[in-house]
């Protein structure tokens, strides 16, 4: 398993609602959402398939907290659980 530098503070101190969407790209034809989630999301996110989901690294490799790169099926299940 790839060692953290080690972890930064979310993009935003504070998100509307249960997550919020910070940018999305086709990943080997497939959609990734990078999104912040509220603290009571984060164990939901950790019990989904774990190719599904990654921690989200900041460019020198320090996790960024409540921050994660998601598959589309995760999002879709995401938006439908915590909306």
């Amino acid at each position: 398993m790839k060692k953290y530098n080690g972890t930064l503070p979310p993009r935003k101190f504070s998100i509307d609602g249960n997550f919020e969407v910070q940018g999305r790209a086709v990943v080997d034809g497939d959609w990734w959402y990078t999104v912040q989630v509220a603290h009571i999301v984060q164990p939901w996110i950790w019990q989904q398939p774990r190719d599904l989901w990654y921690d989200h690294l900041s460019p020198n490799h320090y996790r960024v907290v409540s921050t994660f790169d998601i598959h589309e099926k995760i999002y879709t299940m995401l938006a439908l659980r915590w909306s």
